[in-house]
């Protein structure tokens, strides 16, 4: 298995763990890391083998009109997948802060060039009004990792 992207280890290894999803999650290597760590992680993808102590949903996230529950989740990866139309439902989806506990975080990657091209760019307007904790852009991809903020943003 391909080892998890570092951008994602390197910046989410301090979080508590709790619920996360994992979008176009491919072999699993983000969910068993997370897994690893204590996270109850559900992963989706439309051609996927069982991942021990992972929830695994099989659907193509292109066709099937796939809710994410709202206000459900400390943490949502869409790492190297781009679908545009999914922003608004990860944006729904993260869990808001609430008192002392902070929001929850999201995690996306996209190639920069091809037929599902993004940029840092697209996910920084995407996600307005978060809190930026990395990002990064070259010839080939693009990420953003954000917590919603503690105070209020429109959805």
């Amino acid at each position: 298995m391909t080892p998890p992207a570092f951008e994602l280890t390197h910046n989410l290894s301090g979080l508590p763990p709790g619920r996360a999803l994992d979008l176009a999650c491919g072999g699993g290597r983000h969910a068993v890391w997370l897994r690893d760590r204590g996270w109850a992680v559900t992963a989706v993808d439309r051609a996927m083998e069982n991942i021990a102590g992972v929830a695994c949903v099989r659907t193509d996230l292109e066709r099937s009109g796939m809710m994410i529950e709202a206000a459900a989740w400390d943490l949502i990866i869409c790492w190297l997948y781009w679908q545009e139309d999914l922003l608004p439902a990860i944006t729904r989806g993260v869990r808001p802060a609430r008192g002392v506990y902070p929001g929850g975080v999201v995690a996306l990657a996209g190639r920069t060039t091809g037929r599902f091209a993004t940029s840092l760019g697209r996910f920084r307007r995407a996600f307005a009004g978060w809190d930026e904790i990395a990002s990064g852009e070259d010839d080939h991809r693009a990420y953003f990792i954000a917590r919603v903020p503690d105070r209020p943003i429109n959805i």
